[in-house]
C-alpha cells in the first residue's frame, strides 16, 4: 500500500469518526432536540457519554458502570429522568415518570435510530446511548433530569432545565459525598451513580397486576390491563362513574386512585351488580385540604348482565357506572378467562391510575 493511500484512508476515518460523535449529539444529517434552540451551544456544552472530560472516575476508583433495567410497569424519579433524557435525544415524551406504552414507543425508536435492539427496554447499552455529559451553562431536558435525580438523592436544586451555580454546587456535593472528582460536570460516573441512587425506581411488579388508567377527557373511554411480571397480557376499554373525574363523589365520581385489593370474584353474583364481579376492598379518598375525607365502598369490576352471565349491554352509554369499574361482557368475560387459567392469584391487586 503506497504513501498517498494509506494518507487518504486515514482522512476518511477521521471524517466517519468526526459525522459519528455529530450525529450522536444531533448535529449531523438532522436537527438538535426540539427544546434546545441553540444547538451550536448545546454541542459545545452537553457531549456523548462516550467522551472523556476531566473527573470523569471516581478518584482512585475503577468504576465498572451497572445500570438498572426500566421496562413496562417502572416508575418513579428514574423513569422521569428517563423520559427527560428521550425528550433531549428528540424523541418527545411525557416526563410523568410512568413507562407505559408511549414511553415504550419513544424507547425503540431511539433504539432504532441508535442501532440497538429495538425493545422496549432501557437497559446498559440504551443508558450509554441516552445519557450526555452537562456542566456549567448547559440547558434543556437532560440538565432537567439531573436535577430531579439530585433532588432525589437528598441535593434540592430546581428543576429548571438551567445549569446554574447552584446546581454546580449540588452536583459537586453529590460527588464529594459518592467518592467521585468534583468537578461540577454530570459525566458518565456521576449519571450513573445518580441513576442507581437507592430511591426512586419502582420495579416492574412481579405477578398478575391488575391497571386502571383513567382518560380524564372521556372517563368511559378509559382502560383496564392485565399485568403478568410487567408485561401487559390484555387491555380492555372501560369506564367509571357516571361522567364526573371527583373521586370523592359516592356513585357518581370515578374510582378513587391507588391500589385495591381483590376481596372476591364471582360469575353469578345476583344483587344490585349480577353476573361476573370482582370485589375491591373500600378505599379513602382524601379531598382538597380542609374537607373530610369520605370512605368510598360497594366497589366492583363488573358488567352489565344478568346472574347467569347473559349480557344486557345496550351500548356505550353503558359504560357508565356507581363508581366502580365497568367492562363490555366480552372483556369481563375474557378478563376472567385470563385469571382462571391463573388459578386467581392471592397476590393479586388492582392499580387505579
Amino acid at each position: 500500500m503506497n504513501t498517498k493511500y494509506r494518507t487518504s484512508l486515514r482522512v476518511v476515518a477521521v471524517a466517519a469518526a468526526s459525522t459519528g460523535i455529530l450525529s450522536t449529539i444531533g448535529l449531523a444529517g438532522g436537527t438538535a432536540a426540539a427544546h434546545d434552540a441553540d444547538s451550536a451551544r448545546r454541542a459545545r456544552l452537553a457531549q456523548p457519554l462516550d467522551a472523556t472530560h476531566s473527573g470523569a472516575k471516581a478518584v482512585g476508583v475503577s468504576h465498572a458502570r451497572q445500570w438498572p433495567a426500566l421496562r413496562s410497569g417502572s416508575r418513579g424519579v428514574v423513569v422521569s429522568a428517563a423520559q427527560h433524557l428521550l425528550t433531549a435525544r428528540g424523541h418527545t415524551v411525557k416526563a410523568d415518570g410512568v413507562y407505559g406504552s408511549r414511553t415504550i414507543a419513544a424507547v425503540k425508536a431511539f433504539q432504532s435510530r441508535q442501532h440497538l435492539p429495538a425493545d422496549g427496554v432501557v437497559g446498559p447499552g440504551t443508558w450509554n446511548a441516552l445519557t450526555v455529559s452537562v456542566r456549567s451553562g448547559s440547558r434543556g431536558h437532560a440538565v432537567t433530569a439531573a436535577q430531579q435525580l439530585l433532588t432525589a438523592r437528598g441535593h434540592t436544586v430546581k428543576a429548571d432545565g438551567v445549569y446554574g451555580s447552584r446546581t454546580v454546587a449540588a452536583v459537586k456535593a453529590f460527588q464529594s459525598r459518592h467518592h467521585l472528582r468534583a468537578d461540577g460536570v454530570v459525566g458518565p460516573d456521576t449519571w450513573n451513580v445518580l441513576v442507581n441512587g437507592s430511591t426512586g425506581v419502582v420495579p416492574a411488579p412481579r405477578g398478575y397486576v391488575l391497571k386502571f388508567t383513567k382518560n380524564r377527557q372521556h372517563p368511559d373511554r378509559s382502560k383496564l390491563a392485565l399485568y403478568r411480571d410487567g408485561r401487559l397480557l390484555d387491555s380492555y376499554r372501560a369506564g367509571s362513574g357516571m361522567g364526573s373525574t371527583d373521586e370523592c363523589a359516592g356513585k357518581t365520581g370515578w374510582l378513587p386512585s391507588g391500589t385495591y385489593e381483590i376481596l372476591g370474584h364471582q360469575t353469578n353474583r345476583d344483587t344490585r351488580i349480577k353476573g361476573y364481579a370482582i370485589h375491591l376492598a373500600d378505599k379513602t379518598c382524601h379531598p382538597r385540604p380542609g374537607q373530610k375525607a369520605v370512605k368510598r365502598g360497594d366497589l366492583f369490576i363488573h358488567s352489565k348482565m344478568t346472574k347467569n352471565g347473559t349480557s344486557l349491554w345496550r351500548g356505550d352509554n353503558d359504560y357508565k357506572s356507581e363508581g366502580c369499574v365497568k367492562l363490555a361482557p366480552g372483556h369481563i368475560k375474557s378478563l376472567f378467562a385470563h385469571l382462571d387459567q391463573a388459578h386467581w392469584p392471592k397476590t393479586l391487586t388492582l392499580q387505579v391510575s
